[in-house]
């Protein structure tokens, strides 16, 4: 398949059904009876092998749930830059309905000014795997996987710049409602029943954007009964009107237009008149072009004229002074960070001060003793670094120490200050103590509460 292609073909899994889209005008949906999302025998995948073979279907892209990929955030109440995935794990566990895999992860960091966003993605690898199976079964080639609402983000992004909700239908009294920022998901759920009850939905986006997201994008073929305490700005959509800006069959559904296509586009209602826009880049041009002609013309005149070096700028040339240098020690020595004060996240900024040196081998936790400064303590085959570490971490002043023998550690770092008082322009990072500046109201679906003071936003 060449480079950038778009797939000719998406598998649409819904729990027991299968919906088959091509990329072309007619005779471009099928609707097979058969379940991909747990393994089948080869004669329960015979109808859609001999499906495939008259198709000569080779390559396909897999459009998902919500429910087998989940979308959730969770916020620091503190700027990060790094975390763990194990603990982004243990975040995520009370509110998934399946046992996560960490190969099955994803997740980035959205730091703010005061806390930051983790937003995660986490498949249901029995779910994938089964669909995996199934189609190299039948000997089609899977390029990528999807979610409905991954797919939909990407092309309410070609016209919408905003925080969004949008409620997109999957069968009668069924919905996936997500929360997204331009073609970024932030949050899924899928919700159930002809009265949608979103307000602890709305109440949780605002712990995300510090401001209430009012904007949803609603279905405008479904008299939807929304109830919320706040006022929406409720924006119908059509979907055959999408599929028709976007150059797609009337019939094809929002989200397998946004795996078909990469155009970005403006919907009629939201078309402007760009000769206003015309008209400025003119004038702009034109401007550009004098100035360029002005220049031009002055270099012409002052092209002869005789260029003199100063005698008191080359006076005043600063010269190279040595740097002093301090000799580099191994990056593989087993650390341990403890915050022995009360203060969250100290320990998670010095691990992150010790890996951009580059050591591989940081762990962090509580310390017991009672200090009343940091303290650098090195094991007696490593007492040399303790010149190392005096140079390069100059914004935590510490005194060194022996660290016993029967350490399994080669250097431990005990936070006795208030790291903010010092120079270190590192923003504090919250381990597993650390706890959001909100709490959200429990989801009337979710009860589960982390045993962690590291609370994540709880699922509305």
């Amino acid at each position: 398949m060449p480079l950038f292609a778009k797939p000719k073909c998406v598998l649409w899994v819904k729990g027991k059904g299968l919906d088959v889209y091509f990329d072309r005008e007619d005779n471009n949906v099928f609707n097979l009876d058969i379940n991909l999302l747990s393994l089948r025998s080869v004669e329960e995948l015979a109808p859609l092998a001999a499906f495939i073979k008259q198709h000569n279907l080779k390559d396909c892209t897999v459009l998902i749930g919500d429910d087998v990929v989940v979308t959730k955030s969770f916020i620091y109440d503190s700027v990060i830059n790094s975390i763990d995935k194990k603990e982004v794990i243990g975040l995520a566990e009370s509110f998934i309905p399946f046992k996560i895999d960490p190969d099955h992860l994803e997740y980035e960091l959205s730091p703010g000014p005061e806390k930051t966003i983790i937003l995660t993605t986490i498949y249901d690898k029995s779910k994938l795997d089964a669909i995996k199976t199934n189609l190299n079964t039948v000997a089609v080639n899977l390029l990528t996987f999807k979610s409905v609402s991954q797919a939909v983000s990407h092309i309410i992004s070609g016209f919408f710049k905003e925080q969004y909700f949008l409620i997109y239908p999957l069968a009668k009294n069924e919905y996936t409602l997500f929360l997204a920022d331009k073609n970024k998901v932030y949050l899924t759920v899928n919700i159930k029943g002809p009265s949608l009850d979103i307000q602890k939905i709305i109440n949780y986006a605002s712990l995300y954007f510090s401001h209430p997201i009012n904007k949803i994008f609603v279905p405008g073929n479904i008299d939807l009964e929304l109830n919320a305490t706040v006022e929406l700005d409720k924006t119908p959509y059509n979907e055959a009107q999408i599929a028709k800006e976007a150059g797609k069959a009337g019939n094809i559904p929002i989200p397998v237009i946004g795996i078909f296509s990469d155009i970005i586009f403006t919907p009629m209602e939201n078309k402007k008149n760009y000769l206003p826009i015309i008209t400025v880049f003119i004038v702009t041009a034109a401007i550009a072009s004098m100035v360029i002609w002005f220049i031009m013309n002055r270099n012409k005149t002052d092209i002869n004229t005789p260029i003199v070096e100063s005698e008191t700028t080359q006076e005043q040339l600063p010269t190279n002074t040595p740097v002093p240098t301090v000799a580099e020690i191994s990056k593989t020595l087993k650390i341990q960070v403890l915050n022995a004060t009360k203060i969250n996240g100290q320990a998670a900024t010095l691990k992150e001060m010790l890996t951009k040196l580059g050591f591989e081998s940081v762990t962090v936790g509580n310390g017991k003793d009672e200090v009343t400064g940091n303290e650098i303590r090195l094991s007696t085959k490593n007492a040399s670094a303790s010149s190392y570490f005096k140079t390069k971490l100059s914004d935590f002043p510490a005194e060194f120490k022996e660290l016993p023998a029967t350490s399994t550690f080669d250097a431990v770092f005990v936070i006795g200050t208030d790291l903010k008082t010092g120079a270190a322009p590192v923003a504090e990072e919250s381990t597993a103590t650390a706890t959001p500046s909100k709490k959200p109201t429990p989801s009337a679906t979710t009860s589960a509460t982390p045993t962690k003071k590291l609370t994540p936003t709880d699922e509305p």
